[in-house]
Parts: C-alpha cells; structure tokens; sequence
C-alpha cells in the first residue's frame, strides 16, 4: 500500500516517486507530497502534465547535463521554476552507455561499477549537493522534484543524502533507492528485450549498469561515513552545508508526533 501511494502512475514519464512517508529517528515521518524524485520528463504528455501540476510543484532541480537537456527538454507544468544543477561524470552518460551495451561493445562491466561512478559523484558533485539541499530548505524551495535522465543514479544520490540528514534509517534509504529498479530498470529492459535478446547480450549485464543493487548506494554511505565521521560532517565538509540548513530541512520536510 506503501509502495502504491508513492509511485506517480504517468503515461510518458518513468520512476516518478514521492519522498514521503518515511519514519525517521525520533518517531517522525517525512512529509508526503513536498519531495519527489523522477526520470527525464521528456515524454511526459497532457495528461501527465496536468498530474503533474496536481502536486503543486514549485521547483524543478535537473541534474542533466547540458547536452542531455538539449536531446530531451523537459514538458513541465506551467508556473514551475526549473533549476539546472548539472552533475556530469559517467552517470551523465546513460544513452552512451546504452548504445555501447546494445552493441556488444561492453565487453566487461566490473562488478564494482555503480560503486566507483558513486564514489567519484561523492567527491566531485558534493557543491551541487550543497545547493540542492539548500534550495530545499527554503521555504520556496518546495514542493519539489529533483531528477536526472534514469532517476536513479544522481537523483538517487541526492534523495540518499537528504533522506539521512532527515534522519532516515539507512535500511529506508536502500529500500527506497532500490525501488528505481522496478520503475525504471524493468521498464528499460522490456523496451529493450528485443535488441538485447537480438544481439545475444545478458540481460544481467544489462543490469550491471542500469540497475540498482543495494549494495551500491550502501557502499557509497558507508564510505562516506567512514572518511567523515557522519552524512551531516560529509555536507558540511566538501558541499559547504550550514547547519541551521539541517534544521531547516528537517523542521519543514518532517512531520514529528504531538
């Protein structure tokens, strides 16, 4: 039932999801409609965008690059602010890597593969971070929806740091970023089945690269957590968080019992 009310149901977009409804440490839950994460949404149709501009969306933070804008420009709803934060690296490239599975050139992918292109968004990313989750604390600055090309890499970088800093337990943040492999992974091997099925490629290495295996993102925070002490030290440190923008996050994105 859970899993039902999170998921945006859209006829052109993919991997749509609501943020809320997660416990947090001290008995809260964060709040259901003021943080979604999503795919592209360049296939979003008149109905989706009028689904879209139910949930009130103020903001729009995209993490593409520029020339993933420029191939598939977003259909938002009208009056909603669109922020470019672009996290670029390997994670950007997801139609290269695509074309390069699809084609058998792919030969190898390392079984550690999704833990470095983390590791690396970590470390080269983390001012991005810094300005996404400070757009979110201000009182503007939502409801929003972060995003990328997948909605599963960077966007689910992003929705791993915020959901700690609001004090979600790590087993939530995993169960929540493996989600994407149902509504976005599953989605793009059955539109690709038959290419792959075609060029006799594993469907496994497929998934290598466009899936979502928990061990991935667990990785990433335990590494961070390792090298900082904390998520919230990792912020502060190298994307430059202020703490009153911890507050800030947790007074308006938690909904604490009375």
């Amino acid at each position: 039932m859970m899993e039902a009310r999170r998921v945006i149901p859209l006829e052109g977009g993919t991997n749509f999801r609501d943020l809320g409804g997660y416990a947090t440490q001290g008995g809260g839950r964060t709040r259901w409609g003021l943080v979604f994460r999503s795919a592209a949404l360049h296939r979003l149709t008149d109905r989706d965008l009028a689904a879209t501009a139910r949930l009130g969306l103020r903001v729009v933070y995209d993490l593409r690059a520029d020339a993933e804008r420029e191939v598939a420009p977003s259909r938002l709803p009208g009056g909603v602010r669109c922020e470019w934060m672009p996290i670029e690296g390997a994670a950007s490239r997801t139609k290269e890597l695509t074309d390069l599975v699809l084609e058998g050139r792919l030969a190898e992918v390392p079984l550690d593969f999704l833990e470095r292109i983390y590791e690396a968004m970590a470390e080269f990313a983390a001012p991005t971070f810094g300005r996404l989750l400070t757009g979110l604390a201000d009182p503007e600055g939502s409801p929003a929806l972060i995003h990328c090309t997948a909605g599963k890499d960077r966007t689910g970088v992003c929705a791993a740091l915020l959901l700690s800093v609001l004090g979600v337990e790590t087993p939530s943040i995993l169960d929540d970023y493996e989600l994407s492999a149902a509504h976005y992974t599953d989605v793009q091997v059955a539109r690709s089945r038959q290419q792959l099925d075609e060029a006799g490629i594993d469907i496994e290495r497929f998934r290598a690269v466009f899936g979502a295996p928990r061990h991935a993102l667990a990785s990433l925070l335990a590494t961070l957590r390792e090298r900082h002490g904390s998520i919230e030290r990792y912020l502060e440190r190298e994307a430059r968080v202020a703490p009153e923008v911890f507050d800030a996050l947790r007074a308006r994105l938690v909904e604490v019992p009375e």
